[in-house]
Protein backbone atom coordinates (compact mmCIF):
# COMPACT_ATOMS: atom_id res chain seq x y z
CA UNK A 1 0.00 0.00 0.00
CA UNK A 2 2.81 2.29 1.00
CA UNK A 3 5.23 1.10 -1.97
CA UNK A 4 7.87 1.29 0.81
CA UNK A 5 10.65 -1.91 1.17
CA UNK A 6 10.87 -1.00 5.12
CA UNK A 7 10.36 -4.47 6.21
CA UNK A 8 7.40 -6.64 7.80
CA UNK A 9 7.80 -5.16 11.09
CA UNK A 10 7.77 -1.21 12.12
CA UNK A 11 7.72 0.72 15.27
CA UNK A 12 7.81 4.24 16.61
CA UNK A 13 8.60 6.81 13.60
CA UNK A 14 8.73 5.33 10.18
CA UNK A 15 9.58 8.15 7.87
CA UNK A 16 9.79 8.17 3.80
CA UNK A 17 10.69 10.75 1.28
CA UNK A 18 10.00 9.45 -1.81
CA UNK A 19 9.80 11.83 -5.02
CA UNK A 20 6.01 12.16 -4.67
CA UNK A 21 6.11 13.86 -1.43
CA UNK A 22 7.03 13.05 2.11
CA UNK A 23 5.27 11.11 4.94
CA UNK A 24 5.71 9.37 7.82
CA UNK A 25 3.94 6.26 9.35
CA UNK A 26 3.78 5.94 13.08
CA UNK A 27 3.25 2.73 15.31
CA UNK A 28 2.33 3.02 19.29
CA UNK A 29 3.14 -0.37 20.57
CA UNK A 30 1.61 -1.01 24.24
CA UNK A 31 4.64 -2.25 26.28
CA UNK A 32 7.69 -1.24 24.22
CA UNK A 33 10.18 1.01 24.96
CA UNK A 34 8.12 4.18 24.20
CA UNK A 35 5.30 5.71 26.48
CA UNK A 36 2.79 6.57 24.08
CA UNK A 37 -0.36 8.07 26.27
CA UNK A 38 -3.89 8.31 24.42
CA UNK A 39 -5.15 11.22 26.72
CA UNK A 40 -9.18 10.54 24.87
CA UNK A 41 -10.63 9.03 22.39
CA UNK A 42 -9.11 11.03 19.62
CA UNK A 43 -5.98 12.08 20.96
CA UNK A 44 -2.03 11.11 21.82
CA UNK A 45 0.84 12.41 23.01
CA UNK A 46 3.89 10.28 21.04
CA UNK A 47 7.53 10.34 21.99
CA UNK A 48 9.76 11.18 19.71
CA UNK A 49 12.23 9.08 18.07
CA UNK A 50 15.15 7.48 19.96
CA UNK A 51 16.40 4.75 23.07
CA UNK A 52 16.70 5.61 26.55
CA UNK A 53 20.34 4.41 26.48
CA UNK A 54 21.31 6.77 23.65
CA UNK A 55 20.83 9.96 26.05
CA UNK A 56 19.41 12.73 24.68
CA UNK A 57 16.94 12.46 21.54
CA UNK A 58 18.32 14.34 18.55
CA UNK A 59 16.78 15.82 16.17
CA UNK A 60 16.44 12.91 13.30
CA UNK A 61 15.16 13.19 9.85
CA UNK A 62 11.49 11.81 11.90
CA UNK A 63 11.79 14.16 14.42
CA UNK A 64 11.89 16.77 12.16
CA UNK A 65 9.60 15.50 10.10
CA UNK A 66 7.22 15.51 13.09
CA UNK A 67 8.13 18.87 13.91
CA UNK A 68 7.37 20.45 10.52
CA UNK A 69 3.85 18.50 10.28
CA UNK A 70 2.84 21.33 12.83
CA UNK A 71 2.24 23.84 10.04
CA UNK A 72 3.20 21.46 7.33
CA UNK A 73 0.94 19.40 5.22
CA UNK A 74 2.48 16.36 5.91
CA UNK A 75 0.49 12.65 5.97
CA UNK A 76 1.14 10.44 8.83
CA UNK A 77 -0.51 7.29 9.13
CA UNK A 78 -1.12 6.09 13.01
CA UNK A 79 -1.15 2.19 13.78
CA UNK A 80 -1.49 0.79 17.19
CA UNK A 81 -0.13 -2.71 18.15
CA UNK A 82 0.37 -4.79 21.53
CA UNK A 83 3.93 -6.28 22.41
CA UNK A 84 3.99 -9.40 21.42
CA UNK A 85 1.10 -9.14 18.55
CA UNK A 86 2.02 -9.57 14.79
CA UNK A 87 -1.14 -7.44 14.40
CA UNK A 88 -1.41 -3.33 13.77
CA UNK A 89 -4.76 -1.89 13.73
CA UNK A 90 -4.84 1.16 11.59
CA UNK A 91 -6.47 4.52 13.52
CA UNK A 92 -6.26 6.96 9.94
CA UNK A 93 -4.76 9.95 9.66
CA UNK A 94 -3.84 12.26 12.59
CA UNK A 95 -2.35 15.81 12.80
CA UNK A 96 0.89 17.14 14.55
CA UNK A 97 -1.03 20.18 17.43
CA UNK A 98 2.08 20.66 19.60
CA UNK A 99 5.91 20.16 19.42
CA UNK A 100 8.11 20.13 22.37
CA UNK A 101 11.79 19.73 23.36
CA UNK A 102 11.41 19.00 27.21
CA UNK A 103 13.30 16.85 29.71
CA UNK A 104 11.53 13.53 30.89
CA UNK A 105 12.56 13.57 34.44
CA UNK A 106 11.89 9.69 34.60
CA UNK A 107 14.61 9.34 32.22
CA UNK A 108 16.87 12.06 33.18
CA UNK A 109 16.81 13.44 29.29
CA UNK A 110 15.74 15.52 27.11
CA UNK A 111 13.15 14.10 24.29
CA UNK A 112 10.50 15.49 21.58
CA UNK A 113 7.20 15.22 22.55
CA UNK A 114 4.02 15.50 19.61
CA UNK A 115 0.58 15.64 20.66
CA UNK A 116 -1.62 14.51 17.67
CA UNK A 117 -5.35 14.23 17.18
CA UNK A 118 -7.03 11.83 15.12
CA UNK A 119 -9.01 13.46 11.96
CA UNK A 120 -11.43 10.84 11.49
CA UNK A 121 -10.23 10.39 7.39
CA UNK A 122 -8.74 7.13 5.95
CA UNK A 123 -6.55 8.90 3.15
CA UNK A 124 -4.42 11.61 1.95
CA UNK A 125 -6.88 12.30 -0.96
CA UNK A 126 -9.98 12.49 1.66
CA UNK A 127 -8.42 15.24 3.31
CA UNK A 128 -6.75 16.96 0.17
CA UNK A 129 -10.84 17.38 -0.79
CA UNK A 130 -11.49 19.13 2.68
CA UNK A 131 -8.45 21.50 2.48
CA UNK A 132 -9.81 22.24 -0.65
CA UNK A 133 -12.86 23.85 0.70
CA UNK A 134 -11.27 25.77 3.03
CA UNK A 135 -9.25 27.49 0.86
CA UNK A 136 -12.07 28.74 -0.83
CA UNK A 137 -15.64 30.43 0.54
CA UNK A 138 -15.47 33.76 -0.91
CA UNK A 139 -19.24 34.25 -1.25
CA UNK A 140 -19.86 31.81 0.94
CA UNK A 141 -22.29 32.07 4.37
CA UNK A 142 -20.78 33.55 7.53
CA UNK A 143 -21.58 30.30 9.34
CA UNK A 144 -20.82 26.77 8.77
CA UNK A 145 -24.32 24.41 8.50
CA UNK A 146 -25.43 23.28 11.84
CA UNK A 147 -25.05 19.59 10.86
CA UNK A 148 -22.06 18.52 10.06
CA UNK A 149 -19.87 15.10 10.41
CA UNK A 150 -17.37 15.11 12.86
CA UNK A 151 -14.73 14.24 10.77
CA UNK A 152 -14.64 16.64 7.91
CA UNK A 153 -14.98 19.25 10.98
CA UNK A 154 -11.63 17.93 12.20
CA UNK A 155 -10.06 17.93 8.58
CA UNK A 156 -11.04 21.35 8.06
CA UNK A 157 -9.99 22.90 11.85
CA UNK A 158 -6.20 20.73 10.89
CA UNK A 159 -6.44 22.66 7.52
CA UNK A 160 -7.52 25.69 8.21
CA UNK A 161 -4.82 26.74 10.88
CA UNK A 162 -2.10 25.70 8.13
CA UNK A 163 -3.22 27.17 5.61
CA UNK A 164 -4.29 30.27 7.05
CA UNK A 165 -0.39 30.59 9.17
CA UNK A 166 0.99 29.51 5.78
CA UNK A 167 -0.87 32.87 4.15
CA UNK A 168 0.53 35.74 6.71
CA UNK A 169 3.55 33.76 6.62
CA UNK A 170 3.83 32.69 10.38
CA UNK A 171 4.13 36.43 11.05
CA UNK A 172 1.01 38.40 13.43
CA UNK A 173 -0.76 40.82 10.72
CA UNK A 174 -1.38 43.54 13.34
CA UNK A 175 2.45 43.38 14.91
CA UNK A 176 4.71 41.38 12.97
CA UNK A 177 5.88 39.38 15.71
CA UNK A 178 7.45 35.80 14.26
CA UNK A 179 8.29 34.32 17.38
CA UNK A 180 9.33 30.60 17.48
CA UNK A 181 9.21 28.04 20.50
CA UNK A 182 12.52 25.93 21.13
CA UNK A 183 11.48 23.26 18.36
CA UNK A 184 11.11 26.23 16.17
CA UNK A 185 7.16 25.91 15.79
CA UNK A 186 5.66 29.67 15.34
CA UNK A 187 3.50 31.28 17.70
CA UNK A 188 1.19 32.29 15.13
CA UNK A 189 -2.47 31.91 15.66
CA UNK A 190 -4.47 31.16 13.05
CA UNK A 191 -7.53 33.48 14.42
CA UNK A 192 -11.75 32.95 13.30
CA UNK A 193 -12.79 36.40 12.07
CA UNK A 194 -16.23 35.87 12.92
CA UNK A 195 -15.45 33.50 15.61
CA UNK A 196 -16.53 29.50 15.72
CA UNK A 197 -18.75 29.74 19.29
CA UNK A 198 -21.14 31.95 16.63
CA UNK A 199 -20.56 28.73 13.90
CA UNK A 200 -18.03 30.81 11.75
CA UNK A 201 -17.04 29.29 9.04
CA UNK A 202 -13.38 27.49 8.77
CA UNK A 203 -12.88 29.36 5.13
CA UNK A 204 -9.42 30.97 4.84
CA UNK A 205 -10.72 34.43 3.81
CA UNK A 206 -12.83 33.75 7.58
CA UNK A 207 -9.01 33.87 8.72
CA UNK A 208 -6.25 35.91 10.10
CA UNK A 209 -2.71 35.02 11.35
CA UNK A 210 -1.91 37.30 15.01
CA UNK A 211 0.31 36.20 18.10
CA UNK A 212 -1.19 35.60 20.77
CA UNK A 213 -1.76 38.53 22.40
CA UNK A 214 -3.85 40.02 19.78
CA UNK A 215 -5.33 36.93 18.91
CA UNK A 216 -7.14 37.44 22.67
CA UNK A 217 -7.72 41.41 22.32
CA UNK A 218 -9.54 40.24 19.00
CA UNK A 219 -11.23 37.89 20.19
CA UNK A 220 -12.50 39.43 23.33
CA UNK A 221 -13.56 42.66 21.47
CA UNK A 222 -10.73 45.12 22.15
CA UNK A 223 -9.78 45.15 18.48
CA UNK A 224 -11.30 45.24 14.83
CA UNK A 225 -10.29 45.48 11.77
CA UNK A 226 -12.28 48.55 9.48
CA UNK A 227 -13.08 47.57 5.53
CA UNK A 228 -9.91 49.47 4.71
CA UNK A 229 -7.94 47.09 6.96
CA UNK A 230 -6.82 49.61 9.51
CA UNK A 231 -6.70 48.44 13.06
CA UNK A 232 -9.70 49.73 15.52
CA UNK A 233 -9.92 50.20 19.46
CA UNK A 234 -12.66 49.47 21.45
CA UNK A 235 -13.14 51.50 24.59
CA UNK A 236 -15.17 50.38 27.76
CA UNK A 237 -17.04 52.31 30.14
CA UNK A 238 -15.49 50.72 33.28
CA UNK A 239 -12.14 49.02 32.11
CA UNK A 240 -9.17 51.19 30.89
CA UNK A 241 -8.05 49.89 27.59
CA UNK A 242 -4.46 48.57 27.80
CA UNK A 243 -1.69 50.84 26.77
CA UNK A 244 -0.52 48.12 24.76
CA UNK A 245 -3.53 47.82 22.93
CA UNK A 246 -4.30 51.51 22.60
CA UNK A 247 -1.38 52.43 20.70
CA UNK A 248 -2.73 50.00 17.99
CA UNK A 249 -5.22 52.58 16.74
CA UNK A 250 -5.03 53.09 12.88
CA UNK A 251 -2.37 50.65 12.23
CA UNK A 252 -2.64 48.99 8.95
CA UNK A 253 -2.65 45.36 8.97
CA UNK A 254 -0.12 43.34 6.94
CA UNK A 255 -2.14 41.05 4.30
CA UNK A 256 -1.31 38.26 2.31
CA UNK A 257 0.03 38.45 -0.48
CA UNK A 258 -2.72 36.18 -2.39
CA UNK A 259 -6.01 37.44 -2.88
CA UNK A 260 -7.68 34.41 -1.88
CA UNK A 261 -6.24 34.77 1.51
CA UNK A 262 -7.18 38.27 2.25
CA UNK A 263 -10.01 38.33 5.01
CA UNK A 264 -13.44 38.86 3.45
CA UNK A 265 -15.62 42.25 4.32
CA UNK A 266 -18.54 40.25 5.47
CA UNK A 267 -16.67 38.74 7.93
CA UNK A 268 -14.24 41.68 9.62
CA UNK A 269 -18.11 43.34 9.63
CA UNK A 270 -20.15 40.94 11.28
CA UNK A 271 -17.18 40.41 13.70
CA UNK A 272 -17.58 44.31 14.29
CA UNK A 273 -21.25 44.49 14.72
CA UNK A 274 -20.69 41.11 17.03
CA UNK A 275 -18.64 43.39 19.08
CA UNK A 276 -20.31 46.40 18.86
CA UNK A 277 -18.18 48.94 16.64
CA UNK A 278 -20.62 49.46 14.66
Amino acid sequence: MFDTPFGYQFKGITYRNPSDGRYVILNSNEGAIYDDEFTSETELTYDGEGEPEKGDQILTNANRAMVDAVDEEIPIYLFTSQDGLDEYEYEGLVEVTDARYEHEQSENRMKYKFDLRKLGVATWDEYLDVATEVEEGTDEPLTEPPQREQSPRLVRSAAFKRKVRSAYKEACAICGSERRSPTGNPEIDAAHIYPKSEGGRDVVPNGIGLCKLHHWAFDVGWLAISDDYEVMVSEADEVPTPNEITELEGRTVNLPSDEVAVPAERFLRAHRKLHGFE
